[in-house]
């Protein structure tokens, strides 16, 4: 009894336990009879639920292609490209450009060592003079494909004598971007001293020999024109070579691999020079006589509005002298612009490149730098001539001249063709040897340099 009246409270409580559970339990249908519903109760329809709206799958937006482009323009004409730059960024979000200044004492290590390394930016714009050594490399791409693709490029556009100077063994590694040329200057209050029209230059060879020499004052130091007789280098090719150009003469052969200057033309300019050197309206002097007024005439560039705008004396510009039978001429210096083979966006660079040379950014691009037109478009564009004798009349020579501005030899080894060159040359302008035999002597070793 005692076992049994200790299981029994047990019992007790898992009966009440099942109740419980079996109260929670939802009810189980009668195994044999189906539940009858109420007649006067219609079953409840479930709410309807519209079906939840999927927004279409938008495919990702394609990365733009970003472009480097590496020039050495600085201070004011920097800031022009980074516009001109931005603007493109803006009109084509799927082509971004990244404008790099590098300075230009240290371009051409920064090039051979981004070639060297792969790590060569798309595009570039460089000194002319300097394309051809990268060229050489092999690192540049030919633009011809795309040029011949493009009817909008208008090759005969550029004046040709600029162009030309990017084909390179037959195929064209690039286009002119900016530009600047050499003419004439004279000094207007020397003139009137002198008792010449000080509104009126000369326009040839005899001419500016006969002013040179009614201008020059020995006394006083002053010379009738300013050649360029020291120190040897560049600066006695540069200017010599507008005066080969002027007489006839071609500087090197078509395939630029020998002298062609020694000719009659080139004669007939070396001896003109060296003659007037021997006092006849000029002498042999270190540069920079001109702004010191101590010089009536002499070739200067495009360049020198930056210098000359707020000098003390009245100066005027006009078209370089030309000889009886010859021409006007000048030489340029300015930009190209290249891609690089390398490039896996040369498309997309192509693009930037006809943005940037086209007639329509050329125009703002030299009206606000200062300089001169590369298209002939830009040159004859009436506004652009209103805004040439609003602004700067005397700009208008050099404008005009760029018709007749020869390039320098498209060549690798220009440099060390041009130090060959004006050491023999410098010695017909300081009198130690004839015009003759100075060009004899430069002919035998600039071909050396050629080698």
């Amino acid at each position: 009894m005692r076992k049994l009246s200790k299981i029994l409270p047990l019992f007790v409580i898992i009966a009440m336990l099942a109740g419980i559970l079996a109260a929670c339990a939802p009810a189980a249908a009668p195994a044999t009879e189906a539940p009858t519903a109420p007649a006067a109760v219609e079953p409840t329809k479930a709410p309807e639920v519209a079906a939840p709206t999927v927004a279409p799958t938008e495919a990702p937006k394609a990365e733009p292609v970003k472009l480097s482009f590496w020039y050495n323009w600085e201070g004011a004409n920097g800031d022009i490209m980074k516009e001109l730059i931005d603007r493109f960024n803006t009109a084509n979000p799927d082509i971004q450009v990244e404008g790099v200044f590098q300075p230009y004492a240290d371009i051409m290590t920064l090039f051979q060592t981004s070639i060297a390394g792969g790590t060569t930016p798309d595009m570039a714009a460089l000194d002319l003079i300097l394309v051809p050594q990268l060229v050489e490399t092999g690192a540049v791409a030919s633009l011809d494909e795309y040029i011949a693709k493009d009817a909008n490029t208008k090759l005969d556009d550029f004046y040709p004598l600029l162009a030309n100077y990017d084909v390179m063994n037959g195929k064209r590694y690039a286009l002119p971007v900016s530009t600047n040329n050499m003419q004439l200057i004279w000094n207007k209050d020397l003139f009137t001293k002198a008792g010449l029209d000080p509104e009126k230059a000369p326009a040839t060879w005899e001419e500016m020999q006969a002013m040179a020499e009614k201008c020059q004052d020995p006394a006083n130091g002053v010379v009738g024109f300013e050649y360029f007789t020291q120190p040897t280098g560049e600066g006695i090719t540069w200017q010599f070579q507008v005066w080969l150009w002027a007489a006839g003469g071609k500087f090197l052969n078509d395939d630029n691999s020998a002298a062609a200057f020694n000719t009659p033309e080139g004669l007939n300019a070396l001896t003109y020079v060296s003659d007037m050197l021997k006092g006849k309206g000029a002498s042999p002097a270190p540069w920079g006589l001109f702004g010191e007024q101590k010089a009536c005439m002499q070739l200067d560039g495009s360049w020198l509005f930056g210098y000359r705008k707020d000098a003390p004396f009245q100066w005027g510009i006009a078209a370089v002298p030309a000889p009886a039978g010859g021409s006007t001429a000048s030489n340029v210096g300015g930009e190209h612009l290249f891609m690089f083979d390398a490039s896996p966006n040369k498309e997309a660079a192509w693009k930037f490149m006809q943005y940037i040379t086209s007639t329509e950014v050329q125009l703002e691009w030299d009206q606000r730098t200062g300089f001169l037109p590369v298209r002939k478009s830009v040159a004859e564009n009436a506004d652009y001539l209103k805004w040439v004798n609003e602004t700067e009349p005397r700009m208008l020579p050099f404008v005009q001249g760029m018709a007749a501005a020869h390039t320098r030899p498209a060549t690798s080894k220009y440099f060390a063709v041009s130090d060959a060159f004006s050491r023999e040359i410098q010695k017909a302008l300081l009198g130690e040897s004839s015009p003759a035999d100075a060009l004899a002597a430069a002919e035998a070793a600039v071909n050396e340099a050629l080698k």
